[in-house]
């Protein structure tokens, strides 16, 4: 039987999948910025400096690749504990009326 580690169908399955080697997120914002300023605001000089956006993005997705997903998981933590439960909270929410305080 063969190994895990050398069957190239496994080391696939847990690689992470990009967008022309930017992360999904990072692409589809570059993207639509790039319509927006290319063909509704006829900026044309936009798309040069989408290009090279893109390669920086490239470069950011090396890094870390799931900068996006950390980023949007500490953005949805609250500021402190409330040991309490609410009946309509869901799994991953801050309870109803629970708003951010800026200390």
């Amino acid at each position: 039987m063969e190994p895990i580690d050398s069957s190239e169908v496994k080391t696939s399955l847990y690689t992470y999948m990009t967008t022309f080697g930017v992360d999904d997120w990072l692409f589809i914002f570059n993207a639509e910025v790039t319509v927006m300023m290319v063909f509704i605001l006829k900026i044309f000089q936009w798309a040069v400096l989408a290009v090279l956006l893109h390669f920086v993005l490239m470069m950011v997705t090396k890094m870390s690749p799931r900068l996006m997903e950390c980023y949007f998981a500490h953005l949805r933590q609250a500021n402190r504990y409330w040991p309490g439960e609410s009946p309509l909270q869901k799994r991953g929410q801050r309870p109803v009326m629970f708003l951010r305080v800026k200390a």
